[in-house]
């Protein structure tokens, strides 16, 4: 964090320094009280008063605060800031942080691909750029502290991942985050607990064109039906494409898995680039065509991007390969579970598995709200449409409705096998077990029993 002075933001949250000195710095900010140290601010939003004896020995503190009785159990090197409403003082501290800063910041939004193309993308600057970032793959509005506040002078661009679970999610964290450049991975079936339908999902993803401003730069997938249903038009700034589509900006063709890698030509105006890449799915051709093209945009040339990007290394649990004992091989996707995830994890199945058994064994998915049964029927007629699978492990409840609409259509019955613990997963397995075979993971594991990683874990390492 860039070290201020009081005096610095006093005025721009409406604040009215009750005891202390305008000329004292802060350097962090904590959310905790428990974590108040020298130089550190805290915003005191709760309803239950501050008790005296949870600040002794502190010293040389700055707290803001609804609460004018505070003083009596502050120390006296603390300084003591009142507002009115403490949540909006910190909120607009935070917009007057983001406002000191005149850097690129690229926002990026999609049903999947996020967490990956925002890590290919500060890989390909980290060579030669300081570069800030949201961590992980989390992107709710509420860290916006933790992400924003690691801005400092030395920062010359961010990379902040913009997730959708209501409409208004992208307008609220593009108001703080104020990207300058936007990218649109793709939009499938997510977070309908949360938009409803699938029409106002799509609608809240289409934020974007509202957070950007009219000098600022669009990267849209030119493949994504449901993304050509925005009103594109309508947006006054620079809109490029990427895809597999002829008219895309950014178009790759000629892709092939190989040795643990994806490769692919890309033509960019009229030159081709060979572009190899590490991890197996025609997703991360499409996440790499989003990290070059962006980066591309500010100053980073092709083939150095190019270059960059080969050196990579894929995130866990995301489509990841391992190679057991026996000539079992296992997809280990495991971080999240959405249709649209779903299809790319059979697609890398189905095209990797060169003869072996193939094995799918599916979670619930999630964040469908009421669309979770239909989702989970339609996933049935998804996997025979590819070409089905030699066996459907289902997982629980709701992916049992998977199973049942693949039988209805034509798949064995004796290939689909309904599971509902680790326990019954683990003898499934055991029980189906070939020399040659291919089992892809796809579920959540942050949403189900620590039980169900340890199978997946002596499958990867058997």
């Amino acid at each position: 964090m860039k070290t201020l002075k009081l005096s610095d933001f006093i005025g721009k949250i409406n604040g009215k320094l009750l005891q202390g000195n305008p000329d004292d710095e802060i350097r962090k900010i904590v959310k905790k009280l428990n974590n108040l140290s020298e130089k550190s601010l805290y915003f005191h939003s709760s309803k239950t008063a501050i008790r005296a004896d949870s600040l002794l020995e502190k010293t040389n503190y700055t707290i803001v605060t609804e609460d004018q009785g505070l003083l009596p159990s502050v120390d006296g090197t603390a300084n003591v800031i009142l507002v009115t409403n403490s949540k909006d003082s910190y909120w607009k501290f935070i917009d007057y942080y983001r406002n000191l800063f005149q850097i690129p910041v690229i926002g990026v939004t999609g049903t999947c691909g996020k967490t990956t193309t925002k890590d290919m993308i500060k890989h390909i600057l980290n060579r030669t750029m300081k570069v800030h970032s949201t961590l992980f793959s989390q992107n709710g509005l509420h860290l916006n502290l933790h992400y924003l506040l690691g801005l400092n002078d030395q920062t010359e661009a961010a990379v902040f991942e913009m997730g959708v679970a209501y409409p208004g999610n992208i307008k609220s964290s593009g108001k703080y985050f104020k990207p300058t450049i936007g990218i649109i991975t793709n939009i499938g079936e997510a977070h309908l607990e949360g938009c409803r339908t699938l029409e106002k999902y799509i609608k809240a993803k289409g934020e974007m064109f509202d957070v950007l401003s009219d000098e600022g730069i669009l990267f849209i997938n030119a493949d994504d039906g449901n993304i050509k249903s925005l009103p594109i038009s309508s947006f006054k700034g620079r809109v490029l494409s990427f895809g597999k589509d002829p008219a895309a900006e950014y178009r790759a063709e000629n892709i092939q898995f190989e040795n643990n890698r994806m490769l692919y030509t890309m033509h960019v105006e009229n030159h081709e680039y060979r572009v190899s890449i590490p991890g197996y799915g025609e997703h991360n051709v499409y996440n790499s065509l989003a990290a070059i093209a962006s980066t591309t945009a500010l100053g980073i040339p092709i083939e150095e991007a190019i270059q960059r990007l080969s050196t990579y290394r894929t995130m866990e649990r995301h489509v990841k390969i391992y190679n057991g004992t026996g000539n079992i091989t296992v997809i280990d996707d495991t971080w999240s579970c959405n249709p649209s995830s779903v299809k790319s994890a059979i697609d890398v199945l189905k095209k990797t598995s060169d003869g072996k058994t193939e094995v799918l064994v599916l979670g619930k998915m999630q964040r469908l709200g009421n669309q979770v049964n239909k989702q989970h029927i339609q996933m049935g007629k998804t996997i025979l449409d590819v070409g089905g699978v030699d066996h459907l492990i289902t997982v629980g409840a709701s992916a049992r409705l998977t199973g049942e609409s693949a039988i209805a259509l034509g798949m064995s019955q004796d290939k689909v096998h309904p599971v509902m613990d680790a326990k019954e997963l683990e003898a499934k397995l055991a029980e189906i077990r070939k020399e040659e075979m291919m089992i892809l993971f796809k579920m959540s594991l942050g949403k189900m029993d620590p039980s169900f990683r340890k199978v997946v874990e002596k499958y990867r390492f058997t």
